[in-house]
């Protein structure tokens, strides 16, 4: 057995205390801050969302924080209505007792019928979140930076991804349309050079915006003009947390919080709901939490389906030659990454380093794949099952009630307000076929949802690798980088170990 860690949280961290000591002490005093919280949404017909109440949640945060400067919440509704955002999702309870359910399981609608409402809760600085608006707000907003400023862009919401050019991918926005990276990337030259601009961008896709800080957004080694840097919850090529299946309801539960809830939770000192952390996300001891220390508390604590990046970590990965890919590939050093790593470990039940950490991380993983296998066929075979049943219904409702099998028609309308009841007590009667379909869907859900916490449970092991790879790329760069390297790693590094 691996001899467990001491609990104390800093004992981890003491030894990283000077080199972020130092980073702290290279940058100059600020002398005031900014901060743009967007919830995005496409169009009007959007039901209460995550997105908004995690932006007023953020805007409370950033209120609190000692430095609380000018703060502005862009919810996409251009014309807010006062009041809580309130939502009734579908319950756990027989279908008669929720409208239109039978006919939605029928026609494979069930996991989209939910009661909504939404009446998000903003106040007097919100505006509506059209690309027009939202760049315009922010030209006038970073123009008017003065070079001892800070600004950090919140942006939660729906990300539009581009397969072919990243920096095409875009914020999703009001009536359907967006801000795209190479768009925001030269707002943010907007800026006065020395005001450090910071990005947090959560939901899936966010990897595309670690290009904000290149030039002109392209695929390019070197960093742009702007004094940018960039939190992402995932990197381009993967889809996280906030990417689930609709099909498994809901897609993250209470308990299951995403990068951005455990990245403001560091900078509150609390949980979404108010509970102490169990960990200090204060590395450095010097009783505050730098935007760098927030990310890495949601590296090790988040246990969503998200891939943290950070665009020093990002640059390192980008700087690593050909040569030293196959060089160094199995040491541990002993750094700020490695540490990290070691704390994941131990959160995971895991042994902390060494061949005996990387043997139990193949067992198990081997283990969640087979799971994840076998599923899948489950699935598949539950599939062609659920066809089958719908298909006699449809075709014995239409049987009963032609008009159903037109949706978007007269009939269909006149069939909705004349013979729903009786068509959906006509479908729960059908003993030899509904339960069975109803059956079949929720183990479908069910699947689904065991889906995604094996994929959650991967993932972990996915961090933890990658914080070892970070820690050989650290130890490799402070050996073989250049200067001009050097210069732009540190530009990156005192950017994101800046206070909200």
């Amino acid at each position: 057995m691996t001899e467990p860690v001491s609990s104390g949280p800093r004992r981890h961290w003491l030894w990283c205390g000077a080199w972020l000591a130092a980073v702290s002490m290279a940058s100059p005093a600020l002398s005031a801050s900014s901060a743009w919280l967007i919830a995005g949404e496409a169009d009007p017909r959007t039901p209460a969302s995550r997105p908004e109440t995690t932006a007023l949640w953020v805007a409370d945060i950033l209120r609190s924080t000692p430095a609380a400067g000018n703060l502005q919440t862009i919810a996409a509704d251009p014309v807010p209505v006062p009041g809580e955002v309130t939502s009734i999702p579908r319950p756990p309870v027989a279908d008669h007792t929720l409208p239109l359910q039978p006919l939605a399981r029928v026609f494979g609608q069930q996991g989209y019928n939910a009661v909504m409402s939404r009446r998000p809760r903003v106040g007097a600085s919100a505006a509506g979140a059209r690309a027009d608006t939202l760049a315009a707000t922010l030209d006038k907003a970073f123009r008017s930076l003065a070079p001892t400023d800070r600004g950090l862009l919140f942006y939660t919401g729906t990300i539009r991804l581009h397969p072919e050019d990243a920096a095409a991918s875009a914020l999703q926005l009001w009536d359907n349309t967006a801000l795209t990276v190479r768009e925001l990337e030269r707002l943010s030259r907007r800026a006065p050079a020395s005001a450090p601009l910071r990005f947090v961008v959560t939901q899936c896709h966010a990897g595309a915006f670690q290009r904000l800080v290149r030039p002109e957004a392209r695929d390019v080694s070197t960093l742009g003009p702007s004094n940018s840097c960039v939190f992402t919850a995932e990197p381009v090529d993967h889809l996280g947390g906030a990417c689930d299946s609709p099909r498994a309801t809901p897609t993250l539960s209470d308990d299951i919080q995403p990068y951005a809830s455990h990245f403001f939770a560091a900078l509150a000192g609390r949980s979404r709901t108010g509970i102490p952390l169990r960990r200090s996300p204060d590395l450095d001891g010097d009783r505050s939490v730098t935007l760098h220390e927030a990310h890495l508390h949601a590296v090790i604590e988040g246990d969503s389906a998200d891939l943290p990046r950070a665009s020093s970590e990002t640059y390192l990965e980008r700087w690593q030659p050909l040569w030293l890919r196959y060089l160094d590939t199995s040491s541990e050093p002993d750094n700020l990454y490695g540490r990290v790593a070691m704390a994941l470990a131990e959160r995971l039940r895991l042994p902390l380093r060494g061949q005996p950490l990387l043997d139990a991380l193949g067992i198990r993983q081997q283990e969640m794949t087979t799971r994840l296998q076998r599923l899948a066929e489950e699935s598949q075979r539950l599939d062609g099952d659920i066809e089958r049943l719908q298909t006699t219904l449809r075709r014995a409702l239409a049987q009963r009630w032609p008009a159903a099998a037109h949706p978007h028609t007269v009939a269909y309308a006149r069939f909705l307000a004349h013979d729903v009841g009786a068509a959906q007590a006509f479908l729960v009667a059908q003993t030899a076929t509904y339960p069975t379909l109803v059956a079949r869907q929720e183990r479908q859900a069910q699947i689904a949802r065991d889906q995604q916490a094996l994929d959650r449970q991967l993932t972990q092991f996915d961090k933890l690798l990658r914080m070892r790879q970070l820690a050989r790329l650290q130890h490799q760069f402070a050996r073989h980088a250049s200067t001009a390297a050097r210069q732009e790693f540190d530009r990156l590094t005192r950017c994101e170990q800046t206070r909200p």
